[in-house]
């Protein structure tokens, strides 16, 4: 294979012989004195990234010409630990957003600038698994870099993986994390109840709420189905039902979103659970 273009050091532009299609390879100085049109050295290729979208490939040749050495690759192993611990594909995107925030990141950590996370417990509580890998991805970069971000980075991370999965914004990754943390807070001041975030049940509503969440955000609705069952479950179960219309009445003042009655009654079912859980775990 030959050089087609150096991007740094460590990673440049070549044309797989095969598919006749462009490709960035990766490997500790792959790139060291050498100038396009020249052989690269294959036992130094450590990691080929397919370009399958030429618009998105010319992104990230710039994207690595504009941040420092070595972070497009850092970036890069930490998202193929994420894709391998989650079990599922990830946006392309992911590259240029990760790798952009992870050079400022550190940017601001050596100009002595911190910024809060203030949905990090949020973030923590909500989206376990992404937010797991991303303290992982936070004491990786440090070890690399030599520098100290905080577990605040972790948080802004997680949503980077959350947005990935999604293929969202990171702006409605927020908004629908700060949905999913006030619809929480509205039902334990409903039932002025502590939940059990230990409780299966509790993770089922979590999951629940991050699709409600994202429908929100999007602004999906659907209609409603069966009138029946709605009574039948707001008749059995009055109190949480109540507190699903109360997290219905903020919904619509807040996003201008109509939770129909199937979603009430969705909602009814998972409070119920939950609720009941916390205070049998109360009175013992």
């Amino acid at each position: 294979m030959l050089v087609e273009k150096v991007l740094n050091n460590n990673v440049v532009v070549s044309i797989d012989p095969k598919t006749r299609k462009e490709v960035i390879l990766m490997g500790s100085g792959i790139a060291f004195n050498k100038k396009a049109g020249q052989l690269i050295d294959e036992r130094k290729i450590e990691k080929v990234f397919y370009v399958e979208d030429e618009n998105l490939g010319n992104k990230i040749k710039k994207l690595i010409n504009q941040i420092p050495e070595g972070i497009f690759e850092i970036a890069d192993e930490i998202i193929t630990h994420a894709i391998v611990e989650l079990n599922t594909e990830l946006d392309k995107q992911i590259y240029i957003s990760l790798s952009d925030h992870i050079a400022f990141a550190v940017k601001r950590f050596k100009s002595g600038i911190t910024i809060k996370n203030d949905l990090l417990n949020e973030i923590r509580r909500v989206h376990k698994k992404e937010f797991k890998i991303s303290l992982w991805a936070v004491d990786y970069i440090n070890k690399k870099l030599d520098v100290e971000l905080p577990e605040d980075e972790a948080g802004f991370i997680a949503l980077h993986f959350v947005n990935a999965g999604y293929k969202e914004t990171t702006m409605k990754s927020v908004e629908s994390t700060k949905i999913i943390k006030d619809i929480l807070n509205i039902i334990k001041y409903h039932f002025t109840i502590e939940l059990d975030e230990d409780d299966l049940n509790y993770d089922r509503l979590l999951t629940h709420l991050k699709y409600f969440a994202k429908r929100i955000v999007n602004n999906n609705q659907h209609e409603s189905t069966d009138d029946s069952f709605v009574k039948m479950v707001s008749n059995t179960y009055k109190e949480a039902y109540g507190c699903a219309e109360k997290i219905g009445e903020y919904i619509l003042n807040n996003n201008e979103y109509k939770v129909n009655d199937d979603e009430l009654v969705y909602l009814t079912m998972h409070i119920q659970r939950v609720v009941s859980v916390a205070r049998e775990k109360n009175n013992r």
